[in-house]
């Protein structure tokens, strides 16, 4: 029962920080940003204490769940290790092999003077989070944008923009408020000059504020 829980929130948060990584448009952020804050390097570099300290004693309790669990890339690698075994029919994943402590501590040593002596690329290049997300932004990034391209040149055919974020504005003249031609017939971004109002607003087409309505 524990097992199927932890494969479970392991997943959730799996796929919840891989479509951090893709959001485009900034609005995830807003809901899902925490996950960043509770993984354990940038909870080292932002000094928050209680994050710290609480994976240290879910450590101490439970093992390496924050591994298994919180950790995208220790969550991939699991994933990578089942799909492996099933292909292979292999009913034992791992086998034994003798531990290195020459390696697990030195590679330590190295992350920590480089964290103290401010050598970021190596950090970065060691930290899994950050290993992770560079995965992701190398190899799933570019399947997210041309999938995002794709659904905006589709909904664009059905005179739809729900997939495009636009700059628009509206022109008061004789106290009407008046839609440009070129907006309305292009859909192509007014820069500053092109306003006499200066009003620049981050929006969906479909929800045109007039440019008298300033805050």
């Amino acid at each position: 029962m524990l097992r199927k829980i932890r494969i479970t929130v392991a997943v959730i948060l799996f796929a919840a920080i891989t479509l951090l990584f893709l959001d485009i448009s900034g609005a995830l952020h807003h809901w899902l940003g925490w996950l960043a804050k509770i993984q354990f390097l940038p909870a080292v570099m932002a000094l928050n204490a209680v994050v710290i300290i609480a994976l240290l004693l879910l450590t101490i309790l439970f093992g390496r769940v924050y591994c298994s669990t919180i950790c995208p890339l220790g969550v991939f690698q699991d994933g990578i290790s089942w799909l492996s075994a099933r292909r292979k029919g292999k009913k034992a994943r791992f086998t034994y092999s003798k531990e290195m402590k020459w390696l697990r501590y030195g590679i330590f040593v190295i992350f920590v003077i480089a964290l103290i002596a401010g050598i970021h690329f190596i950090v970065s290049l060691l930290a899994p989070y950050s290993s992770y997300g560079r995965f992701v932004q190398n190899l799933f990034s570019p399947v997210y944008h041309w999938g995002n391209n794709l659904l905006a040149y589709l909904a664009e055919r059905r005179d739809s923009y729900a997939f495009v974020t636009k700059e628009v504005c509206l022109l008061r003249h004789g106290g009407v408020d008046k839609e440009p031609a070129d907006i309305h017939h292009r859909r192509r971004h007014v820069r500053d000059s092109d306003c006499p109002c200066l009003e620049r607003r981050q929006d969906i087409l479909q929800r045109h504020l007039p440019c008298g309505d300033h805050a």
